[in-house]
């Protein structure tokens, strides 16, 4: 009877099981073949080791997507189920024809990289009693582990998913995961270690794949197999919906612990100059051995007006916190040179710049200051192309605000290459898609967007510009699922009309009849 269970199996899925055996060897010779990966590898059995890390898993997932998930899925084990077999026996020959194609692969693999490795490696007893045995371990828990997640049907992704995120999770707090048994069977020192039997390793590997494979009878051996065979039948529509919201609030718990528990080194500067304004801190330094009076008066002046500016950018916005700001003047820069500190988010802004340089221009300072405080503010979010045409509007207005506020909103010095880069058939779709607009001219883009402010504060008031502009930029977004998923139940056109009543379309009506105003040159 097993033999005929056994003919079964090989001639639904033998051609399945030959191309997982066919594609390792490829995958063998396409990695021992690469001159690169055997530079880096040093070891002959460093090929074997990628293979472990990236074939077994999926072979290990196809043979029981295809000899367990699919047969029940498709209820193809009933036929069997009739006749008078012991489904022990039937689930025991899907296991074992299972593990012993990848078994044979990975022995196949062993043998030809020993082969390739023959004048280069020293071939003791010893070594390759080690490889094998670190390789049956490895093999042994990862069948085990997808033999046993087969069995759920249409929630082995989820749950498999959650255990990698766990995984990752427990990494993030310091444990140490590459230590666990059977991933210590697959170190850095697979293909070297020469001398040491992982003995503790081999036997969590084996117990774990002994748990595991119970586990996996146990669901297969329900009375009628009712928890397997209703398991892999496809999610409902409900079910998805909740799936759905529990993997979103796993990845916001994990990018939660993982954000705090990530060490970011604050910024030092010996010597700075430091001003404070409301949330703001500016510090200022240089970075020569000496400055000069004339470099420790500029030090003090550009830390004074840009914690001034970006103080009062707060303080509009209703920022309750704001990154910290550095600037470093150094010598060697030419006078329109700014640098970027390429500073992580979390750790603030940091730019380079000549402070006393004949044509240093200290607008451009203050404004890129503007722009890569927000950026930095809503971790990167506001860059994002559906927030650009708010985003460019408020630091291209935002350094004239004075004067834009005298002239009259909109800004008549606005209005002409406004009119130039404003699209025919401007609508609600170039905001959602801005770089559509920026890429055509950068300048005359912001002057766009800084004329569809401008008529908002003259058609809805001052106060409507600044709600919707505290709505889109004031609260800090964390670097993580959570910031963007905000940033997604919020968009540009939600906001403006819950912060200040106007709908998308009225202001690009307006927005339009102001540009379209200006006579042509």
């Amino acid at each position: 009877m097993i033999r005929g269970l056994l003919a079964k199996e090989l001639r639904q899925h033998g051609y399945t099981l030959a191309f997982l055996f066919v594609m390792m060897l490829g995958a063998l010779a396409l990695i021992a073949g690469n001159a690169t990966l055997r530079r880096a590898g040093g070891g002959g059995f460093s090929a074997v080791l990628i293979l472990h890390y990236t074939y077994v898993p999926l072979a290990c997932l196809v043979l029981g997507q295809v000899l367990i998930a699919t047969e029940f899925r498709q209820k193809t084990q009933l036929f069997l189920e009739g006749l008078p077999l012991p489904r022990w026996r039937m689930i025991g020959v899907k296991f074992t024809l299972g593990l012993a194609v990848l078994v044979a692969a990975i022995t196949a693999a062993l043998f030809v990289a020993g082969w390739q490795a023959r004048g280069t490696e020293a071939m003791t007893p010893r070594f390759a009693t080690l490889v094998a045995l670190k390789s049956a371990g490895w093999v042994w828990f990862m069948y085990t582990l997808c033999f046993a997640l087969s069995f759920l049907g249409r929630y082995r992704v989820i749950l498999g998913a959650t255990l990698f995120i766990g995984f990752l999770m427990f990494a993030e707090s310091g444990v140490r995961v590459a230590e666990f048994g059977p991933l210590a069977l697959v170190d850095q020192r697979f293909a070297y270690e020469r001398q040491i039997f992982p003995t503790g390793a081999l036997a969590i590997a084996a117990g774990a794949g002994l748990g595991l494979a119970a586990l996996g009878f146990a669901l297969g051996l329900v009375r009628d197999a009712s928890v397997a065979a209703m398991l892999a039948e496809k999610m409902s529509s409900r079910e998805k919906v909740v799936m759905t919201l529990l993997s979103l609030i796993v990845l916001v718990v994990f990018g939660h612990v993982a954000e705090r528990r990530k060490a970011t080194r604050p910024v030092r500067m010996p010597g700075a100059i430091e001003v404070e304004r409301g949330v703001v801190r500016v510090a200022v330094a240089a970075a020569v051995d000496a400055p000069s009076r004339a470099e420790s008066a500029a030090l003090e002046r550009i830390a004074a007006r840009a914690a001034e500016e970006l103080g009062a950018l707060a303080e509009y916005l209703g920022c309750t916190s704001f990154p910290p700001i550095f600037i470093v003047h150094r010598r060697d820069l030419a006078a329109e040179e700014l640098t970027n500190g390429n500073l992580k988010y979390s750790q603030g802004v940091m730019l380079r710049a000549n402070l006393v340089a004949k044509d240093f221009d200290e607008a451009a300072l203050l404004e890129r200051l503007v722009r890569e405080s927000l950026l930095a503010h809503t971790s990167g979010l506001a860059g994002r192309d559906r927030n650009t045409w708010a985003f460019d509007g408020l630091v291209a207005w935002w350094p004239v605000r004075a004067e834009a506020a005298a002239a009259g909103a909109p800004d008549a010095a606005w209005l002409p290459a406004a009119a130039l880069v404003m699209p025919r058939d401007f609508s609600p779709r170039h905001l959602r898609a801005w770089s559509s607009v920026w890429m055509v001219n950068v300048e005359q883009s912001r002057a766009l967007a800084a004329v569809g402010l401008g008529v908002l504060a003259q058609r809805h008031g001052v106060e409507a510009r600044q709600r919707f502009l505290s709505a889109m930029f004031g609260p800090a977004r964390p670097q993580d699922v959570r910031g963007w998923l905000a940033d997604v139940l919020q968009p540009p056109h939600r906001r403006l009309r819950t912060t200040t009543g106007v709908t998308v379309e009225t202001l690009i009506a307006e927005w339009r009849a102001a540009v379209l105003a200006v006579p042509p040159p």
